[in-house]
């Protein structure tokens, strides 16, 4: 990440002349004393970058420089190529390509075709099966928030059906599986909030400007995200399901049992609507063991779909 980091500073650098250290920090997410660090070994590489003290400082790089083609090894070119690549069907498609292009240009032409190969032996795709392409104008709204530091105004409906609108100072997205979600400051609840972005519409720029807050970023799932505790509960699954608890929530710990089609596993358990749907779409392929009251809303909803049908 530290090469990755370095780079966005020049760029950031090359493109705004002067930023301050405390900027360069909330932009990257890192703090000042990182910065600080990368700074110095930017200057021990041999670029040109200053720092100014005062109300009117801060970092700057040398006018009319250009990166030198041996700062970035080609190991260092590949990463970066592949992180790019797994970002260009999600964010800003045209400006990434031309992002793509210019770090290629680092490349010595003798080991282009090298990066190129090693560039397409890993491939990130980070879309959907069943892609679609009706985010993206809602992603592109959020980024030029983002970056003009614009309010931004929408309607929101939550997992509960309840819609609200809701004006926010936008921080920061993420892409958790394959979901988007903006972290921003609520001006209704005073307070900074997760929301997804598929939940939302009638989402504009607002022509007001925010100050910066403070913004102590947080990973989703480190969160109290869904306001619930899990449980652990113990579930008989087939092999093929066993996979699919894998690809989703990681090593789990999977006991054999009589039947050497199925095993057994305690699983951490949400429970809502979100982690009973997730059981009932198993199908037969999946059955709670227990506790006793898990079971018991598994049968009372399966007997209200099937009185759906009858």
């Amino acid at each position: 990440m530290k090469t990755e980091r370095l780079l966005a500073i020049i760029m950031i650098l090359l493109e705004k002349k002067q930023v301050s250290a405390s900027k360069l920090a909330e932009m990257l997410e890192v703090s000042m004393r990182t910065i600080y660090r990368d700074i110095n070994s930017l200057s021990e590489a041999g670029i040109p970058v200053t720092s100014f003290p005062g109300v009117n400082g801060g970092i700057q790089i040398m006018d009319n420089y250009k990166i030198d083609k041996q700062f970035f090894t080609s190991s260092d070119i590949t990463s970066l190529l592949i992180a790019l690549e797994s970002l260009s069907n999600n964010v800003s498609p045209i400006q990434t390509s031309q992002t793509f292009e210019k770090l290629k240009t680092l490349v010595p032409s003798q080991f282009l075709d090298e990066i190129e190969f090693k560039t397409n032996q890993i491939v990130i795709d980070l879309t959907p099966w069943t892609s679609n392409h009706t985010l993206q104008p809602f992603l592109e709204v959020v980024k030029a928030g983002m970056d003009q530091q614009r309010v931004l105004s929408f309607d929101y409906e939550d997992n509960q059906g309840r819609k609200t609108q809701r004006t926010v100072e936008p921080y920061r997205l993420v892409l958790k599986e394959i979901s988007w979600y903006l972290q921003a400051y609520c001006l209704e609840k005073a307070d900074f909030r997760t929301f997804k972005i598929s939940r939302m519409s009638e989402l504009a720029l607002v022509a007001s400007h925010f100050d910066l807050r403070e913004f102590k970023t947080t990973a989703l799932g480190k969160e109290p995200f869904y306001g619930k505790e899990f449980t652990t509960i113990t579930l008989k699954v087939t092999h093929k399901i066993k996979e699919q608890l894998c690809d989703k929530f990681g090593q789990l710990p999977f006991s054999p049992t009589d039947d050497p089609e199925k095993v057994i596993v305690d699983f951490p358990f949400m429970e809502d609507d979100f982690g009973y749907h997730l059981l009932l779409g198993f199908g037969c392929q999946c059955e709670c063991i227990q506790p006793k009251h898990v079971r018991t809303e598994l049968k009372r909803r399966l007997t209200d779909m099937l009185a759906m049908y009858q």
